[in-house]
């Protein structure tokens, strides 16, 4: 077993074997593979990605419209996750102080997470953990984006892409309640093969490839899209977006800001590789890992208590 510290003591399990037994019924990568109808209210929420400023009255409408979608907003902004010295107490607030474009982010990922996760009690202590690393790897990617010097609308747009890199997780979570679960909570180590190989052995596909399945039919942008199908693959690297996101991750498991299924940091491609793609120094890099370690007792308070 992997004890190491700051690991959630109920996300310990036996070490996976090389494979586990099927599901009753394996999954299909087809076009018969069901994904839920994406909920009204997100389809108009993911129409604001294209607007300007002038839409921040469309979305906080449409956030007030769903007021578990509102308070969850309102308690993170709230939250040490953002140490704002004001209270925050609307919605119109919110968007005033984190910006129009990391709202509609956070009402999109806390939308999907919680279309997928509906009657999941057995296994929200694990989702849970995995929407900590989420919104961890998010917060990773739009400093690591800041630092190199990108637009700050691309800033805000990395950080979406932070946030729902890993949402074939939830899939898999709702269709294979009791089974996938063991597999991400299993303990293991560098030397152990990466969550992808067990859900490929067991599922028929990853959940790269399911994630970008949940984006396309949704109609998430296709940017998004492409980062969330090839966030583990060395050869996208050409994408800056890609190898931010890669290097947040890394850097998140490294912290351990929540839990992704994975332990260990056996990173294809390197850690340096990533650095040289972002032109992030070994000094900014330090200073990144700085910062992640101020904010992540934060991030893990406020997620512990909103689960």
């Amino acid at each position: 077993m992997n004890n190491s510290p700051g690991r959630n003591p109920s996300l310990i399990s036996v070490n996976l074997p090389m494979s586990m037994s099927k599901p009753a019924v394996p999954l299909s990568i087809n076009k018969d593979f069901e994904i839920p109808s994406i909920p009204l209210v997100l389809i108009r929420i993911i129409q604001t990605l294209d607007k300007d400023k002038n839409s921040a009255r469309e979305l906080e409408a449409l956030i007030l419209h769903d007021p578990a979608l509102a308070a969850r907003i309102l308690r993170l902004a709230n939250s040490a996750f953002y140490s704002f010295r004001a209270s925050v107490k609307t919605i119109s607030h919110a968007i005033a102080l984190l910006g129009i474009n990391i709202v509609t982010s956070l009402a999109i990922g806390i939308n999907i997470f919680d279309t997928f996760t509906k009657g999941a009690k057995s296994e929200s202590s694990l989702i849970n953990e995995l929407w900590t690393h989420s919104c961890g790897v998010a917060m990773l990617v739009k400093e690591i984006w800041a630092k190199s010097s990108r637009r700050e609308k691309e800033e805000e747009f990395a950080f979406l892409c932070g946030l729902l890199h890993d949402i074939g997780k939830v899939i898999l979570f709702k269709k294979y309640p009791g089974h996938y679960g063991p597999i991400f909570a299993a303990a293991k180590t560098e030397t152990d093969a990466v969550i992808s190989f067990y859900e490929n052995e067991n599922y028929g596909a990853d959940h790269a490839v399911i994630g970008e399945m949940l984006a396309k039919q949704w109609g998430l942008p296709e940017e998004l899209a492409f980062v969330i199908r090839r966030h583990h693959e060395s050869s996208a690297l050409k994408s800056p977006l890609i190898s931010a996101v890669m290097l947040a991750d890394l850097l998140a498991k490294e912290l351990k800001i929540g839990y992704d299924g994975d332990d260990g940091l056996n990173a294809n491609p390197s850690l340096s590789k990533l650095q040289s793609n972002m032109e992030i120094t070994d000094e900014e890099y330090e200073r990144l890992k700085l910062f992640a370690s101020r904010e992540r007792e934060g991030i893990n308070r406020f997620f512990k208590i909103s689960s």
